[in-house]
């Protein structure tokens, strides 16, 4: 890693490194699918992923996408030139999923449409565009987040993973900002002077998520080191001592 870096971007570039390690994310040869969203995680991904083949000794092929959600006041030119500076080719294209999602048929829950549907069209460009990994900006606080939403919102104990392969390898989604606390990437966003886009979703800040967020922000007022216990919870996982799950009987 280069010695002109402060302190702080070392330690939160050697946590992308540890996580890229420990879980195998990234080999020699990949070609990864980074998908920018405009938000400080996944441009911050962008940006690591970039320095990272300056010193690391594996090469890798880095591919931006930008998948337009439909809404005004979007900046996809603002991230094609965040994109071009730093000599990733940028992949772009609109869409009317945010549009959707947000219909007064689909009220109830337009994040997961929206989601849903993304997260679908970018299988699809994987084999048009010829990449074997997409790279999603999900940090350590998403998945903790997303742990509580399992549990509130579905009656399961689940999160993201930090690797996680489809359709028998062909592709894999990988998650190297999973160690990374959301206050760390904010930071080096900061630092290095990223371009801060606003998210133009009209449910932005207003999701299950945020309440979730919340809830734990207040939490960790308390004791700081709850964070951190509930992270390490998610690979200590003690099944002896969880319910055994009941059949459910068929109908008389």
């Amino acid at each position: 890693m280069p010695p002109s870096r402060s302190a702080s971007d070392k330690k939160t570039l050697g946590l992308l490194g540890k996580a890229v390690r420990e879980y195998d994310l990234i080999n020699n040869g990949d070609r990864v699918a980074v998908a920018v969203s405009g938000g400080k995680d996944s441009l911050a991904l962008l940006y690591m992923l970039r320095e990272r083949l300056k010193w690391v000794p594996i090469q890798y092929e880095l591919l931006a996408i930008h998948l337009d959600m439909g809404f005004q006041g979007t900046a996809p030119l603002e991230i094609e030139k965040f994109c071009q500076d730093r000599e990733v080719p940028f992949f772009f294209e609109k869409t009317d999923y945010g549009i959707k999602a947000h219909s007064p048929e689909n009220r109830e829950n337009p994040c997961f449409l929206c989601a849903w549907l993304r997260r679908k069209h970018l299988f699809q460009l994987s084999e048009k565009l010829h990449f074997n990994k997409i790279a999603l900006g999900h940090n350590q606080d998403d998945l903790i987040e997303t742990l509580f939403l399992n549990l509130f919102y579905s009656g399961e104990l689940s999160t993201m993973l930090p690797k996680q392969p489809l359709f028998n390898n062909r592709l894999t989604i990988i998650r190297p900002l999973c160690l990374l606390e959301e206050k760390a990437i904010k930071s080096f966003a900061r630092r290095q002077i990223l371009p801060e886009i606003p998210n133009p979703c009209p449910s932005a800040g207003k999701s299950s998520r945020k309440f979730i967020k919340d809830l734990l922000n207040s939490l960790y007022e308390r004791n700081r080191k709850i964070k951190g216990n509930i992270f390490h919870a998610l690979s200590h996982v003690r099944a002896e001592y969880l319910l055994p799950s009941i059949p459910k009987k068929p109908p008389q």
